[in-house]
């Protein structure tokens, strides 16, 4: 006569578990393990973490330089819509003062300095603020 299952009690046994030494069916016992269901749960595995992705500092400046090229791209297809019958431009390399050349329809060029000028006032101030809260940035 076969032993029934010691843990459901329904079905014969055919394995013995290896910890505590109780008789098993093949849906109360895990063959991998040798180990019956009860003993299965007792065991503590550590539970996966998520592994973190982490992007490295050239792909990041990369990605940087590609948005900030296609920035520009987009600002100098929507000028050349306005642009109709200008004549004139400006070449700033930022250190140097600005040189202006030509004249447009509207003499807007000190608006558009003032303008430039704001937004690296700007971004130097958040940098700056930044800093002083000795905010780490993680690159």
């Amino acid at each position: 006569m076969t032993r029934l299952c010691e843990i459901c009690g329904s079905r014969s046994a055919r394995y013995i578990c290896q910890e505590c030494g109780r008789a098993a069916c093949e849906f109360c016992f895990i063959p991998e393990r040798w180990l019956c269901m009860e003993c299965y749960k007792k065991l503590a595995y550590p539970t996966p973490t998520p592994t973190e992705i982490r992007v490295n500092f050239p792909f990041k400046l990369f990605l940087i330089g590609f948005i900030l090229t296609f920035i520009g791209t987009l600002i100098l297809m929507l000028s050349s819509l306005s642009a109709s019958s200008t004549q004139g431009g400006i070449i700033w390399i930022f250190p140097l003062p600005p040189f202006i050349f030509g004249t447009t329809q509207g003499e807007n060029w000190l608006f558009l300095i003032s303008i430039a000028f704001f937004i690296i006032f700007l971004a130097i101030l958040i940098v700056i603020i930044y800093k002083s809260t000795k905010a780490r940035i993680d690159i």
